[in-house]
C-alpha cells in the first residue's frame, strides 16, 4: 500500500502534535508500506524524519512561507503559470492508496489552497487528523464552508477528545458523522506508577512548550506570585522550549520569582520529571490532547489543571486532581490552593490518578491509526 503524510507543522521543527502520524509510518515502513512524507523545509531535519527517511521513507520539503516582497511577487508569478504547487505535483505522481493529512490545529488544510482542491475533488482518498481548537474563534462563512468542505470529504476526521469534537460541530453547525475520536502515543517511564517523591520543598511541575498564549504559563506565574504563595516552600519547574522563553523569564523576573522558578529546557525522559516533581499543573488556554496528563498520571502523580480538551475525561476534581473551571487567575488560583491544602492526600490521589488512567489508556495509538488507515484504503 502506498501512504502519504502532510506534515502542515510549520512553527517548529517538531512537537508533540507529530509523534502519532510519525510512529504510524514507522509501523507502516516496517510492514512494508510505501511511505511520502511532506513537511515544511527546516536548516536541520529533525531525527524522527531522519528515521524515517533512513527507514525508506520518502520525504518532499515544502518551502515555508516567508513574508518578503520578492518572494511573494516571484510565488504569484508561479502560481499564475504552473497554478498546482511542486508539493502537489509530487503527491500527484505518487498516487497514493491514502493520505493523512496532520493539522496542528482544525483548519490549516484550508490554507494550502491547490491541495485542499485536490482533496474536496475526491481525487484519493484521505484522513485527517485535528489536535487543537480554539473557543472562540472567529471565522467568516468562507472559511466554516472551507473547512467543512474537507471535513465531509474525508474517511474520518480524527480529533483528540470528545470536547474538541463538539466545539467544532457547534462552530461549523455540523454533526460531522465521520468524527472519531484517537489517542496520541504517550512518553512513559519504564516502571509506573512511580514511586512518590519523599517530603520537603514542593516542586510544581508544567510540561510544555514555552508559548505562553496557549499554554498559559504567564497565568500560572501571576498566581504564583500572590501574597498566600510567599511563604510556601515551593519550586516551579518548566520543562520545555518554545518562542516565549525570554518573554516568560522576565515575567518570572518581573513578579520576584527567580529563585522559585528553574526552565529545565526539554526533558525527553519522562522518569527524570516525575522522579522529583510531586504534582503536575497544567494551566492552559487552548488544549486537545495534553499528552503530558496521561503521562503524570500513569507515573502516579495528581493534577491540577484547567477545563481544556480531554482533561475532564480523565481528571476526578477532588479524586485525581483538582479542576479549574478556565485560565484566568482567580480560577486558576482557587484550584492550586483547594490542591495546596490537601497535601496529605497527593500520594493517595496519585495513586487512583494510575489507576484510572490504566484502564483508559490505548497501549499503541500509532498501530491503531495504521489499522484505520489500511481499512480506509480498502474501501
Amino acid at each position: 500500500m502506498k501512504l502519504a503524510f502532510i506534515s502542515l507543522m510549520n512553527d517548529a521543527p517538531w512537537g508533540g502534535s507529530e509523534v502519532l502520524w510519525s510512529k504510524t509510518a514507522a509501523l507502516a515502513l516496517a510492514k512494508g508500506h510505501q511511505v511520502l512524507i511532506t513537511a515544511y523545509e527546516r536548516p536541520t531535519l529533525a531525527q524522527p524524519l531522519r528515521e524515517l527517511v533512513a527507514a525508506g521513507a520518502m520525504l518532499f520539503y515544502r518551502t515555508a512561507y516567508s513574508p518578503q516582497l520578492h518572494r511573494r511577487l516571484w510565488r504569484r508569478a508561479v502560481h499564475r503559470f504552473q497554478p498546482a504547487s511542486a508539493e502537489l505535483r509530487a503527491l500527484q505522481a505518487y498516487a497514493p492508496d491514502l493520505l493523512f493529512v496532520n493539522q496542528g490545529g482544525d483548519s490549516d488544510i484550508i490554507h494550502k489552497e491547490d491541495i485542499r482542491d485536490w482533496l474536496i475533488s475526491g481525487a484519493v482518498p484521505y484522513v485527517i487528523i485535528c489536535h487543537l481548537y480554539q473557543d472562540p474563534i472567529k471565522r467568516n462563512e468562507a472559511e466554516r464552508a472551507a473547512i467543512l468542505a474537507v471535513y465531509q470529504q474525508a474517511r474520518r476526521v480524527l480529533t483528540i477528545s470528545a470536547k474538541q469534537t463538539e466545539v467544532l460541530r457547534r462552530q461549523l453547525a455540523n454533526a460531522l458523522p465521520n468524527c472519531q475520536v484517537m489517542q496520541n502515543p504517550l512518553n512513559l517511564p519504564a516502571h509506573m506508577p512511580m514511586s512518590y517523591p519523599p517530603p520537603g520543598r514542593i516542586q510544581l511541575a508544567v510540561v510544555a512548550s514555552l508559548d505562553a498564549d496557549r499554554k498559559g504559563h504567564d497565568v500560572l506565574l501571576q498566581v504564583l506570585s500572590g501574597p498566600a504563595w510567599q511563604s510556601r516552600d515551593w519550586q516551579l519547574n518548566c520543562y520545555g522550549k518554545g518562542p516565549d522563553q525570554a518573554y516568560l523569564e522576565r515575567l518570572t523576573a518581573y513578579y520576584r520569582l527567580s529563585d522559585r522558578v528553574v526552565f529545565q529546557g526539554h526533558v525527553a525522559d519522562s522518569a527524570l520529571i516525575w522522579r522529583t516533581n510531586h504534582v503536575l499543573v497544567i494551566p492552559s488556554r487552548i488544549e486537545s490532547g495534553p499528552m503530558v496528563l496521561v503521562e503524570a498520571m500513569l507515573s502516579g502523580r495528581p493534577v491540577v489543571s484547567t477545563n481544556v480538551g480531554l482533561v475532564p475525561d480523565w481528571l476526578e476534581d477532588g479524586v485525581t486532581g483538582f479542576l479549574a473551571e478556565a485560565s484566568l487567575p482567580e480560577s486558576l488560583a482557587a484550584a492550586l490552593e483547594r490542591g495546596w491544602q490537601a497535601q496529605a492526600q497527593w500520594p493517595a490521589m496519585g495513586q487512583r490518578a494510575y489507576e484510572r488512567a490504566s484502564a483508559h489508556i490505548q497501549t499503541n495509538p500509532a498501530a491503531e491509526l495504521l489499522r484505520l488507515l489500511e481499512e480506509q484504503a480498502k474501501h
